[in-house]
């Protein structure tokens, strides 16, 4: 079980808590980089799949690592971009590959309307 409850355990222990600490920065910078696209969203519904998206990992990370320190029970949820299993990485990939398109698509028109509405336009 160490490849899928209990990876964060297995990862700590190899790595310390330099590594851990690395892991949850790595974790933090993934969650802004989310959110920072979000902001970046055209429309209400980038901006709302964006947040969802950054929910659905923090609540992921938040469960499994508390899970891991014993300060919630065990469920079953796996950790982002760590634990082994095919469905769930799947489901991560998809959910960034979509929120990467719509900022692809989504900036130019966005970035122009929060210019005027900052200027007053």
């Amino acid at each position: 079980m160490a490849e899928s409850d209990f990876v964060f355990a297995a990862f700590s222990e190899e790595w310390g808590f330099i590594g851990s600490f690395l892991i949850l920065l790595l974790y933090v910078l993934v969650i802004w980089r989310i959110l920072y696209s979000a902001s970046l969203g055209a429309s209400n519904f980038e901006i709302l799949f964006g947040m969802g998206i950054a929910i659905f990992f923090m609540g992921h990370i938040i469960i499994n690592i508390g899970m891991n320190l014993g300060l919630m029970p065990v469920t079953g949820i796996p950790l982002p971009f760590m634990s082994y299993g095919g469905s769930h990485m799947l489901t991560e990939f998809a959910g960034l590959g979509i929120l990467m398109s719509m900022r692809k698509y989504g900036r130019s028109a966005h970035r122009d309307d929060m210019q005027n509405e900052f200027l007053g336009v």
